[in-house]
Order: C-alpha cells, then sequence, then structure tokens
C-alpha cells in the first residue's frame, strides 16, 4: 500500500475529509466515491494510487489544509478580506421567492448567463432518484437557474466534475460550499486550467453539511419516508422558508426552518465541519448569506418574510459584478455595515472565535487538525475568555477520544 492510500484512508478515520469528491476526480481508477453507512460522501480506496495523484491530492483536500487568498483592501478579524458589503435580494420576485435568502445568488448567476459573463453555472441540485440527494448540474438558462434556487442541506460532491470539464474551454462560474471553493482554488494553484474554467468562484455561509441519516430523520419527523417522496426542498418559497416533502400520494408536509435545521438537521453536521476556520467563504470572490432580522435582544429572528441577503464581495472581480448585477437590473443593493453581521450571524461568530479551543481539544484528544495558516485563528480566539476556552477545550477533547474509540 503506497503511502498516499494511507494517508487518504487516515483523512477519514481522523474525520478531515470534507466530502467535495476531489480525491476520487483525480484518481478515479484508484478511488471510488459514494455514500458511506455514517450518510456522508466519502473516498474508498480500490486499487494503487500513482505518485502524481498522490502529490496532486496532498496539495488539492480542503479538508486538510487552507491557506485563503488576499483579496480586498479591506480585512476584518472576523469576516476576512473584502471589499464591500451589501444587503440586498434578486430583483424578480419569482426568484426571490424562490431562493432560500432573498434570490441573490441566483439573480447574480441569471445575470452572469444573460451577459455572456460565463457560458453555464456548475451548482447543485436536487438528485430525481433521491430527493433528500444531491446531484451536480449545469444550469444555461435563468428557467434552470430558477429549478435549482433555494438551499441543499446535504452532502454534495461539486469537484468530482472537474476533470471532465478542463478540456471543454466552457467558461463557468462554481457555486459550492467554502470548503469546495477552498479546493477550487487549491486546485488551481496545481493546474492553471481551473481558473480559464472557472472565472467566477460563489459560495454562501454555511453551517455544516447535515448527513443523509439527517434528512431520513427529517423526514420521520415529517411522517413519512424516503421512498414515499417524490420532491424535497430544504428551504425556499419564501424567507426563510419551510422544509417541504411532497409525497407520491400528493400530500404535502413540511417544517419550519427553525424546526427542521435547528431541531434536526443540525445534530447531524460532519465531524469536520466543526472544527472548519471558513463557514464564511473567504476564498469566494462573492459569498452569500441570510441578512437575518435581529430582534432587541440581539439575535436573529426567523419569521417568515421577504427575503433578503448578505453580499460580501471579496475579490475585484466579485465587486464589479455585483455593481454589474445591480445596474443592469438584476440585483437590488444597499450598502451594510460589516460590524452588524455578528448579530445576523451569531453562530458564524462563534464558530470562529472558538475554533482554537476546538482544535486545541481535538489535538488532545488523539486526532490530528488541519493545517491553516493566515485565518485569524489566534486573534479571534482572543475574545472568548479562559473559562469558555476552557470548556470547549474539554467537548472537543472528549468528542475526539469517544471517536479515536468508535463510540461518535
Amino acid at each position: 500500500m503506497t503511502h498516499m492510500r494511507e494517508i487518504t484512508e487516515k483523512i477519514v478515520a481522523a474525520d478531515l475529509c470534507a466530502g467535495c469528491g476531489a480525491c476520487a476526480a483525480l484518481a478515479p481508477k484508484s478511488l471510488s466515491f459514494g455514500l458511506g453507512e455514517d450518510g456522508f460522501l466519502r473516498p474508498t480506496t480500490r486499487a494503487r494510487l500513482q505518485r502524481r495523484a498522490q502529490k496532486n491530492i496532498a496539495a488539492i483536500c480542503p479538508g486538510q489544509q487552507q491557506i485563503p487568498t488576499q483579496f480586498g483592501d479591506q480585512n476584518h478579524p472576523v469576516w476576512g478580506s473584502y471589499r464591500k458589503l451589501y444587503e440586498g435580494w434578486a430583483s424578480d420576485p419569482a426568484i426571490r421567492f424562490e431562493g432560500a435568502s432573498g434570490g441573490a445568488l441566483t439573480g447574480v448567476l441569471a445575470w452572469l448567463l444573460e451577459t455572456g459573463e460565463v457560458d453555464g453555472v456548475l451548482s447543485t441540485s436536487a438528485d430525481p432518484d433521491n430527493p433528500i440527494g444531491n446531484r451536480t448540474v449545469i444550469s444555461r438558462t435563468k428557467e434552470d437557474l430558477l429549478a435549482q434556487a433555494a438551499s441543499r442541506y446535504a452532502p454534495s460532491a461539486p469537484l468530482l466534475q472537474v476533470p471532465g470539464l478542463l478540456e471543454k474551454g466552457e467558461r463557468l462560474a462554481f457555486v459550492g460550499k467554502p470548503c469546495d471553493v477552498a479546493g477550487l482554488r487549491n486546485w488551481a494553484r496545481v493546474d492553471k486550467r481551473v481558473d480559464d474554467i472557472f472565472p467566477v468562484k460563489l459560495a454562501f455561509f454555511c453551517a455544516g453539511v447535515p448527513s443523509q441519516r439527517g434528512a431520513e430523520t427529517l423526514l420521520r419527523v415529517l411522517g413519512t419516508r424516503p421512498e414515499d417522496v417524490s420532491e424535497f426542498r430544504y428551504r425556499g418559497r419564501g424567507w426563510p422558508g419551510r422544509s417541504e416533502a411532497r409525497t407520491k400520494q400528493g400530500a404535502s408536509r413540511s417544517l419550519s426552518y427553525s424546526e427542521s435545521w435547528g431541531d434536526v438537521l443540525s445534530k447531524h453536521v460532519q465531524p469536520r465541519c466543526r472544527i472548519c476556520a471558513d463557514g464564511i467563504g473567504l476564498e469566494a470572490d462573492i459569498v452569500f448569506a441570510d441578512s437575518w432580522a435581529v430582534n432587541s435582544e440581539g439575535y436573529p429572528e426567523f419569521e417568515e418574510r421577504d427575503g433578503r441577503s448578505l453580499i460580501l464581495a471579496r475579490s475585484r472581480l466579485g465587486l464589479r459584478i455585483a455593481h454589474g448585477a445591480a445596474e443592469g437590473g438584476a440585483l437590488v443593493l444597499r450598502t451594510s455595515d460589516i460590524d452588524a453581521v455578528a448579530a445576523m450571524q451569531p453562530g458564524q461568530l462563534r464558530r470562529r472565535q472558538e475554533l482554537l479551543a476546538r482544535l486545541i481539544g481535538r489535538v488532545l484528544g488523539g486526532l490530528p487538525a488541519p493545517r491553516y495558516r493566515q485565518l485569524g485563528i489566534w486573534q479571534n480566539s482572543r475574545a472568548l475568555g479562559l473559562p469558555r476556552m476552557l470548556r470547549v477545550i474539554a467537548v472537543s477533547m472528549r468528542r475526539a477520544a469517544q471517536r479515536r474509540s468508535g463510540k461518535a
């Protein structure tokens, strides 16, 4: 067995796999890729890896390492490098309604297609053969995009498609989780064609990837089963939108966002996500998030209302696209305050502050940590305070020890 085969297996065993699919894309003859027993997408070794594949996997895997691209002329200690922050939504009422948070991402993508900035959009969509699961698709029209709109809280592996697209010469916008975009940036450092094929890289704030088991649990809460479902939406059709299952018998059952994500899906997030340094799309040209309304006590509210997005233009290209989409009538934009994001996204703030403690606890519990550089980990941990830091270290250490012993 080669060294890299051992490393690949260790990545999975140590819960460092993000499930992006890059490794299997680089070595399709040596690695298969699919849902494991835990409901997450994982590689499985089936043949000896070649030396070049070993080297490329080590360089590209976002689960192992991340060194963010420094884009903007502003660098916030929590929210990263950026050029401008806006609040906004899609001008098209249908897109605003169908999208998860005002449809701003879909509106921008529609503008990119309509203006010929890109030939297509690589993104994640519901799998017609498994409505609670995902597949990767290329959209070429506004109608395609509208059909893919709204969040998909299930495993997805868009990087699996990259090798097959490198020879086609098309220019595609890439839409993925922050870890997917980080992997694509890593890949571009190995193969310069990646930036030619994917000149635009977009992401969204991510609180973690739930397993397919999470969606199956959600269906049980809704009183149905996967085999009885013809269509499933995790969000959308309003803001924040409800999780809705339509059965083959024509019935419709739904839960609120707080019930579906807060009570069920968030409990099934993959372990790698709990030590993620980048749920905020640090390497995307533009990253989108929910611009939650905040109550008098400073906490987000999840009551249904017209959707609004935070739109963080990180790169010069991202800023040009945001302005172009607004000037072209696809997007409504208004300037927002970076210091207000903490109240709208307290979960992301807490993750950034707790990360160092989580990593320390993980290492003390006997599991390796990812390689992070220039991500503000030490700086953000100062806001935690010693008592809370010690509590987070203890929880993380216990969780790591349980994972090592096979109890979690």
